[in-house]
């Protein structure tokens, strides 16, 4: 039944939620592209300075693009005012839920899977060097991956919200606060989810450490969502 909920969930994804992963790994692609053109490819690291360049916006790119598909995925029930008539069904409401958040969850992939593509295509009619691959494909995997709390969290609000104005400025700024949240030396900020896709790089020591600590949040803050979505009472 489960497959079955997840297919209709994704015959009623609107067209934009098709189009944010690849304008999202443009936008990624583009900007890392510029910056590194513009200010860091004359540096010590060469081409290579790209990935640190990367470093600086993937985290911002990713949870907004999740914010995004979050507030749309829920804001499309509450805007048909459909919520009722999914209750009724015989299916349940966990079921509901989860298959919105794999949904989120596999667009937020698609993202990696396209900066992924661009990048390396990039790399190719730029330079005749190897294309690192580790750190090609570790750097946007892990990051999609350790977004996996925060999609959490966004998908709850939308939910729990009809206004869609209050989830989408809470991922908004979450997702401006990743730019500073990995770069602090101060631990128990580290520990805050919008921190977790930077420090997800392999460009940083202990990164596995971080990837490990998003998905047991993410699976955690996934399943108080369930548990709060099958309680909650919908108008």
């Amino acid at each position: 039944m489960i497959l079955q909920v997840i297919k209709a969930e994704g015959y009623k994804l609107k067209k934009v939620c098709w189009w944010l992963p690849l304008i999202q790994g443009c936008v990624l692609t583009g900007m890392t592209v510029m910056e590194w053109y513009l200010y860091f490819r004359q540096g010590p690291g060469g081409v290579y300075a790209g990935f640190a360049v990367m470093f600086m916006f993937i985290s911002f790119v990713m949870l907004l693009g999740g914010t995004l598909l979050a507030s749309i995925m829920a804001g499309t029930e509450h805007d048909t005012q459909t919520w009722k008539q999914l209750m009724a069904m015989p299916v349940p409401r966990s079921y509901i839920y989860l298959s919105k958040m794999l949904w989120v969850v596999i667009l937020q992939f698609g993202t990696a899977l396209i900066t992924i593509a661009g990048m390396s295509l990039i790399w190719v009619l730029y330079t005749n060097e190897p294309i690192p691959w580790r750190v090609m494909l570790l750097q946007p995997i892990n990051a999609s991956l350790a977004t996996l709390p925060v999609l959490a969290i966004q998908l709850w609000l939308s939910t729990l919200f009809t206004n869609q104005a209050f989830p989408l400025a809470f991922g908004i700024f979450g997702s401006i606060a990743s730019l500073f949240l990995a770069r602090t030396s101060i631990f128990w900020i580290k520990l805050l989810p919008w921190s977790y896709p930077a420090l997800s790089s392999p460009l940083i020591k202990g990164y596995v450490m971080w990837v490990i600590i998003a998905l047991c949040a993410g699976l955690i803050f996934t399943g108080l969502g369930t548990l709060q979505f099958r309680k909650h009472e919908f108008k």
